[in-house]
């Protein structure tokens, strides 16, 4: 049986609640706007040094391989492209409060690889459906949909860890059952009580509490059934086991069975380059 609300927070050590940085909310904010250009996004980025200067080192990484030197956070945004920089700067915003090293299973690209390219398929996915979130608030709910885990592993690494082994030996074993076996608990759990906490848009929120339950109704629960969706394709592209469009999402999906494989082959795709964007920048 879940724990209630109270108990969680007991569970998850309530004085180490971890504090977003200062300025995140509005980064959160600034980056789901879909009417953002090139030179406003790297006026917003700037004024968080930190991740300007990641975005910076990433133009010029090997994954990117520019022909010359990207010396302007502007150039560099241009060179990443929108996904690409709104995805990393959100993720390097939220995960900078967590230390997970004492979680010896938790692994770290990996972690952000599955978060990158759920963002992603979301943003995929609420483009083909005929009504929902913006895309890119599809893909802020996305990328922070197993945000909850990074939680876990920072405050609860024993059993997280235990978690996370039993999982990789039986990965026919879901995580989030494993978690909740071991603790009353899951990643879902603590993502949507780490959202409330932090006070983030209620979509996103919803997205991470409620992802491993997609909805059945679309329009009740919007952000819900496209993340949850996300997250099964991301999984089989993982798992490089086959996918097909659900019957009960395809009255909310503008997507026939033709369209929905060349999606999927595309998540197939994504899946090596997302790989190396986390390892370059999440990797030890």
């Amino acid at each position: 049986m879940k724990t209630d609300m109270q108990t969680k927070l007991n569970a998850l050590d309530s004085k180490r609640l971890p504090v977003l940085p200062p300025g995140t909310p509005y980064l959160l904010k600034s980056l789901t706007d879909e009417s953002m250009d090139f030179h406003r996004l790297s006026l917003t980025i700037e004024r968080f040094p930190t991740i300007a200067a990641r975005l910076i080192a990433l133009a010029n990484s090997a994954w990117s391989s520019p022909v010359s030197p990207v010396t302007s956070l502007e150039a560099a945004c241009a060179r990443l492209g929108f996904s690409v920089v709104r995805s990393t700067s959100i993720a390097l915003a939220v995960s900078s409060p967590f230390n997970p090293s004492r979680c010896p299973a938790f692994d770290a690209p990996r972690f952000w690889c599955r978060a990158l390219l759920v963002a992603d398929v979301s943003s995929w996915l609420a483009q083909a459906a005929e009504a929902g979130p913006a895309p890119e608030t599809a893909r802020a709910g996305g990328l922070l949909h197993n945000l909850g885990l990074l939680w876990m592993a920072d405050q609860l690494p024993q059993e997280t860890h235990q978690a996370l082994q039993q999982h990789r030996a039986a990965p026919a074993d879901q995580l989030g059952q494993l978690l909740i076996d071991s603790l009353g608990f899951d990643y879902a759990d603590a993502g949507g009580l780490l959202g409330e906490t932090w006070g983030l848009p209620d979509p996103l929120v919803t997205a991470m509490a409620h992802h491993r339950e997609p909805a059945t109704s679309f329009s009740q629960e919007e952000s819900v059934f496209i993340v949850g969706h996300a997250v099964a394709m991301a999984q089989a592209a993982e798992q490089q086991t086959p996918w097909t469009l659900p019957d009960s999402a395809q009255p909310a999906l503008d997507i026939s069975p033709a369209d929905a494989s060349r999606l999927f082959a595309q998540v197939t795709t994504q899946l090596t380059i997302t790989r190396e964007l986390a390892q370059t920048l999440f990797g030890a």
